[in-house]
């Protein structure tokens, strides 16, 4: 703490605005240099010179076509993903003025080109003010791209960091994963926040770490500059500043980049994510969301603890990468599986949200897992009603390598006749995975309203509708955010069948039986309820017949077996799921 206390002291003594290079005064083969931090925060300087003046129709503002030289640009191959806000200065009369920052290349082309967004447009981002100019200044160049943002993270592998592919659609960034141990922690105490020095710009911290890195421009009290360029161009954000330490720069004829590392320290908030430019507040803290992931596999439980940007549109993506690594982690191999996940999702307001569910993969359980974990936060991030205000997110998960799975394959009834009042018996198959096959035996209660012929359909819970259709089993609109929060937490799990009949419209649920394993398929009985109105029989009961010698039971043809038969036990490698400690601390 008191190291950062220092480091502001330092900031706001040492920090001023520096002298603008008028923008109208630029022209071809005016030459000054760029400055960006190369191996060991060491801050290099580098020549440039002036080429052109582009305006991008795109952007809205002008851009300075710059040519990089000298022995470091040699060195690295050019322009490097990671240089993004480098600043760079013309000489004046009264000296150096800051020009801008280095914030787009092309792609395919000569790695020493770069074009600079001028600083002007920059600090406009704090205000939202633009500097207008006229198209005749500028010639029209090809298409440029934002210089790429090396994408640091620690406890994430590059598997897993597909999932978070949904953050960066339509940014107009191409991210570049890079990889870090999260283990040795870098020497923060000699870091210096300046023009020039490398910065990370954290999505997730703690146990999962994601964050950009690119260069300061510009440092001014307690505001800083960044980038060039926008990083996911959300606007509004609260991103969290922290160092970062360049190791190397590695040369590439694709592209060259910074291999950094991240910082712990704290410095401020990125509070705004523009196409000119992000720009933060320093000594600010961010408003992030903790959560802890728990599996518990053979006896061992490994959990990880971070915390995600305090914004719904990262919830999902983050979860499924953290759940996809931890799986990984663990399994050491893609393969078949069922997992059982428990969410515990606590609101702002003091409400609670229970979820379970389950999920089976003939193929790679770790992805399907890491989808289904991103879920519920996916579906309280889209919904319509209100701000979710999320303030914790807690789940438990625990799996086996079997596909415990039985599908409903064959319905038969006692009785496909029955008076009003009478009891539907009916006799349910299920054919486990590669296991024997159990009947279990119903006894159900239809309305008193059915009457003729009604349809009795046996579902499960893997074929719901809510697979389809959103948390909502019945048919009745979702209103309001409570009616979807507990639609959410009584959504049918893989593991129920659920037994039901649709009467004048109306869904009705007979039964709903959970099972120690996912229950697949959907069969149907059509059931005759006989009218006594219509009948001019005699009602009584019939006297019974004795069966004789070899006549088969009810329903044997199906069942092949006692009626009763055992439920299989759970595997001892897939112990039963656990809530959520809500006393366990978060960090």
């Amino acid at each position: 703490m008191a190291r950062f206390l220092l480091l502001l002291v330092f900031l706001f003594i040492s920090s001023s605005q520096a002298a603008t290079f008028a923008l109208e005064q630029v022209t071809p083969g005016l030459k000054g240099y760029a400055v960006t931090a190369g191996a060991g925060n060491k801050l290099e300087k580098f020549p440039v010179e002036v080429i052109a003046l582009q305006y991008d129709f795109g952007l809205g503002f002008p851009l300075v076509l710059v040519k990089a030289s000298g022995e470091f640009i040699e060195t690295t191959g050019g322009v490097a993903a990671g240089m993004s806000g480098s600043p760079v200065y013309l000489p004046t009369s009264n000296g150096d003025a800051l020009l801008g920052a280095i914030s787009r290349v092309f792609p395919e082309s000569d790695h020493k080109l770069a074009l600079v967004t001028p600083i002007e447009q920059m600090r406009g981002v704090r205000t939202l003010a633009y500097t207008p100019f006229g198209e005749e200044y500028f010639a029209t160049l090809g298409e440029s791209v934002p210089v790429s943002i090396p994408l640091l993270m620690s406890g994430v592998s590059e598997r897993a960091s597909t999932q978070l592919e949904p953050l960066f659609r339509g940014s107009g960034l191409s991210p570049l994963p890079v990889q870090t141990s999260g283990g040795m922690r870098p020497d923060e105490s000699g870091y210096t926040l300046e023009p020039g020095s490398p910065i990370s710009v954290q999505l997730a911290r703690g146990d999962v770490t994601i964050a950009g890195i690119g260069t300061v421009t510009e440092v001014e009290g307690d505001t800083i500059l960044a980038f060039g360029h926008q990083l996911l161009g959300q606007g509004p954000v609260s991103f969290a500043i922290a160092p970062a330490f360049v190791s190397y720069i590695v040369p590439s004829s694709v592209v060259p980049f910074k291999l950094a590392d991240n910082g712990q320290t704290l410095l401020g908030t990125i509070t705004q994510d523009r196409p000119a430019a992000i720009a933060g507040t320093l000594g600010s803290t961010p408003s992030f969301l903790p959560i802890t992931l728990t599996l518990v596999t053979d006896g061992l439980t490994l959990v990880k603890k971070f915390e995600v940007v305090n914004d719904e549109r990262y919830y999902g993506p983050v979860l499924a990468a953290a759940t996809l690594q931890l799986f990984d982690e663990t399994r050491q191999y893609v393969g078949a599986g069922t997992s059982e996940l428990a969410w515990e999702i606590r609101f702002k307001n003091g409400q609670t949200l229970n979820v379970l569910e389950q999920v089976s993969d003939p193929d790679d359980i770790s992805i399907a897992t890491a989808g289904l974990a991103a879920s519920p936060l996916e579906i309280l991030a889209e919904n319509i009603y209100q701000d979710s205000n999320i303030e914790s997110v807690a789940i438990n998960l625990n799996y086996s390598d079997n596909q415990n799975i039985a599908e409903i394959v064959e319905v038969e009834a006692q009785s496909e006749t029955l008076k009003p009042g009478e009891p539907l018996v009916a006799y349910v198959r299920l054919q486990p995975y590669r296991g024997e096959p159990v009947v279990k035996t119903f006894t159900l209660t239809l309305p008193e309203e059915a009457k003729g012929t009604v349809d009795v359909t046996f579902r499960g819970g893997l074929e719901g509708p809510s697979n389809d259709e959103g948390p909502n089993e019945d048919d009745e609109p979702i209103l309001s955010f409570g009616e979807l929060l507990a639609a959410l937490e009584a959504n049918v799990q893989s593991k129920e069948m659920v037994i039901e009949t649709t009467i004048d419209g109306d869904k009705n649920r007979l039964e709903q039986s959970i099972f120690p394993y996912l229950i697949a398929g959907e069969e149907s009985l059509s059931i005759t309820i006989e009218d006594p109105e219509a009948s001019t029989e005699d009602t009584s009961l019939p006297t019974e017949t004795p069966q004789e010698e070899g006549e088969a039971e009810p329903g044997s043809e199906l069942l092949r077996g006692e009626p009763d038969s055992p439920e299989p036990e759970l595997p001892e490698d897939s112990p039963e799921p656990t809530k959520p400690d809500p006393n366990e601390p978060s960090e």
